[in-house]
């Protein structure tokens, strides 16, 4: 068994704005999140550029105009006797926002990104721009939050809470970062933990009639084992930490576990896409954001961690 590793601590949380009412939600979630796990909080807004002009710098009132919005929902969001940490960055000539907040993210050694993401049919269309493009080379995994849940959210008079979260574990290079930034979101908010690792057929036939070298008995037993010491070495109390392994879809049966036990964070690797289709419309993540009531932390992996690996 693998030496555990100790628990890591978040000391960098990075979230940009776009000064939108949900964009803004956001930014007040990532400062009451801040505040509970301790850590230092970067605040970041792309000002486009100016296409029509030759004089791209932002003049004086403008950026005042963005720090004061920034200041004041820091302000509206934090506790009245908060110890937050915190500062601002506006980028000036911003052509590509997604790049200049992934350059920034890197360069303040960010540990988690906090941002919205739009759900319903059309994102489904612009889901491969500004977000999807964040996920895929984020340096850290990102905290999505679904339009529904900001909807519902108010930062500057309830706190965030996390009481019951579900870690969709994979094997894959990505769950290492995961498990810091899982770890310390469950002991900073005391919350109940749960592990879910999912079976995905290869391929498109029922569950039943999926071709395996073993009963599906034995691999979610040997899946389950192997779960168990990975989640140990990673300083888990797998005693109080219920592990589940479940043949099925992997989106519906992530979803359908989450809904049943009212689940208000879900953390998930995210596999690279085979195919463009999959690229654009990301079918898995789209999926989550589109039915999903509760925020989304994701990693991207850069090869798949399931079943095929287990097996061997």
């Amino acid at each position: 068994m693998p030496e555990k590793k100790p628990h890591a601590k978040i000391r960098n949380i990075f979230c940009p704005t776009d000064l939108s009412d949900r964009s803004q939600k956001a930014l007040g979630v990532a400062a009451r999140l801040a505040e509970t796990l301790h850590a230092t909080l970067t605040v970041c807004h792309c000002a486009p550029a100016n296409w029509f002009t030759s004089e791209n710098r932002l003049p004086t009132e403008n950026f005042a105009a963005i720090k004061g919005r920034i200041r004041e929902q820091l302000i509206h969001s934090q506790d009245p006797n908060s110890s937050l940490i915190w500062r601002s960055l506006v980028l000036e000539n911003s052509f590509d926002p997604a790049r200049d907040i992934l350059r920034t993210a890197r360069e303040t050694e960010a540990e988690l990104i906090v941002m919205k993401a739009r759900v319903g049919v059309l994102s489904a269309l612009h889901f491969g721009s500004l977000v999807e493009r964040v996920v895929e080379a984020s340096p850290c995994p990102v905290l999505l939050l679904p339009s529904r849940y900001l909807d519902r959210q108010d930062p500057s008079d309830n706190k965030v809470r996390f009481h019951r979260i579900l870690f969709d574990y994979d094997f894959s290079d990505a769950t290492d970062h995961l498990s810091r930034v899982v770890n310390a979101v469950t002991q900073g908010y005391d919350a109940e933990l749960k592990v879910l690792c999912v079976l995905e057929p290869m391929s498109m036939a029922p569950t039943e009639a999926a071709p395996l070298p073993f009963s599906r008995r034995r691999v979610r037993t040997i899946v389950r084992s192997r779960l168990i010491d990975v989640l140990e070495a990673e300083g888990v109390q797998t005693g109080r930490v219920p592990a589940y392994v479940e043949w099925g879809r992997h989106a519906e049966t992530v979803l359908g576990y989450a809904a049943a036990n009212k689940i208000d964070l879900i953390c998930t690797a995210l596999t690279p896409p085979h195919f463009y289709f999959e690229k654009l419309y990301r079918g898995y993540l789209g999926s989550m954001l589109r039915s999903a009531d509760c925020p989304i932390l994701v990693m991207q992996s850069v090869r798949s961690g399931r079943v095929r690996e287990i097996q061997t």
